[in-house]
């Protein structure tokens, strides 16, 4: 591998300029001074990433103004043969790295080693463990015995599986939340209280983890705005999903919502139809719940109760799947060879496959040009393009 003192050319306003060896200059002029090392420390660092991990230059820069320590490079090899070790490829290792250069500070023995066992233990491989050490999340920084441990411990006694358990903290780092075992613990009694079965409580857990992580008095808040707001009970099959849509939601934003369908002709009828039977629409933006309802009620003729009764139109790309599927069957109707009254919600819940299959490919030779009116929206391929 080249040093990076050696290795560089740059195209810059159209020459050519071979860059200084870096021990020429003590301050490179990509080295910024809201850098954390020093620039020599920095070169160093610029010079391991390039040569040790093989990031190409740009990725080593950058990789390098993230860095709060270059004591030797004693550390950075013990974690990156600790990684190695533990099954991560190259190309894993560098992702790692790349996103959180802290990592290579780390102590291999007391923090790093010990949580990829555990990791281990729940059956996650490497490529599923680089959430958790891509980024200082909580399960790098927390007590492993009194913290993370208890907290999987409970996890299991509900989820029933590590394989559950491994889902569920996948999607709580994901997250960026700190679960602690004393909110868990509040949180599932509160829960209980308010009458939530243990089987919601579970689909809760494993599917919106974060919420547990909430303090109990903003979990109770919450519950009482699901309640209130979206009329979705406690023992409701969708009040999980409620508490989830409405988490991240303010009070302000949830009326801008509720006034973007109002404004579109829908009563508050309607609109409390349609966030019960799915309030997970709620997490579209004001102009995208306007432009699906806009184009569901102008171009198709759909009433609001319709669509309030079949949430799941709202939950379709407009601009992927409802427009482009909706201009072939228009073009199928205008030929006699569908009937008119075909309704294109049936074709929308269909995969992709099965809707080329249906109403593409059997109409190719009547209508040869179908594929490419699909194309303009989609890009698949037509016989002129081989």
């Amino acid at each position: 591998m080249f040093s990076i003192s050696t290795m560089l050319k740059l195209l810059i306003n159209g020459g050519e300029r071979l860059i200084p060896p870096l021990h020429r200059s003590s301050t490179p002029h990509w080295y910024s001074s809201s850098c954390i090392i020093s620039p020599q420390k920095f070169n160093l660092a610029v010079d391991y990433l390039t040569n040790s991990l093989g990031l190409s230059p740009d990725q080593a820069i950058s990789t390098a103004h993230k860095l709060r320590g270059f004591k030797s490079k004693k550390n950075f090899n013990l974690v990156l043969d600790f990684f190695k070790r533990s099954g991560f490829n190259d190309a894993l290792i560098n992702s790692i790295v790349s996103s959180f250069p802290g990592v290579l500070s780390m102590n291999v023995v007391k923090t790093l080693e010990p949580r990829i066992r555990v990791l281990e233990g729940l059956g996650l491989t490497p490529d599923l463990m680089i959430k958790f050490v891509s980024s200082p999340s909580w399960f790098l920084k927390r007590s492993l015995k009194s913290c993370i441990l208890p907290v999987i411990e409970t996890m299991r006694s509900i989820l029933g599986s590590d394989e559950n358990v491994a889902r569920a903290l996948q999607r709580l780092v994901s997250s960026c939340r700190f679960l602690s075992p004393k909110s868990l613990r509040n949180n599932m009694e509160l829960l209980r209280s308010r009458g939530m079965s243990y089987e919601e409580i579970k689909k809760l857990m494993l599917m919106y983890p974060r919420l547990y992580s909430l303090k109990t008095s903003s979990l109770e808040a919450l519950i009482g705005r699901v309640e209130g707001k979206l009329g979705i009970r406690v023992n409701m099959n969708m009040f999980r999903h409620g508490l989830s849509a409405l988490s991240r939601m303010s009070a302000d934003k949830l009326d801008a919502k509720f006034g973007a369908l109002r404004s579109c002709g829908w009563d508050d009828s309607n609109i409390l139809i349609l966030v019960r039977t799915n309030p997970l629409v709620l997490t579209k933006s004001e102009l995208a719940l306007k432009s699906a309802v806009g184009y569901y009620m102008k171009e198709l003729g759909y009433h609001p109760k319709f669509i309030a009764a079949r949430p799941a139109l709202l939950s379709y790309s407009m601009e992927k799947r409802v427009r482009p599927r909706n201009a072939v069957l228009q073009v199928l109707k205008d030929k006699n060879l569908i009937k008119e009254s075909f309704v294109l919600y049936k074709s929308l819940s269909i995969l992709e496959s099965e809707f080329l299959k249906r109403f593409v490919e059997p109409f190719k030779e009547s209508v040869p040009d179908i594929y490419e009116v699909y194309k303009n929206y989609l890009r698949i391929p037509s016989k002129a393009d081989g």
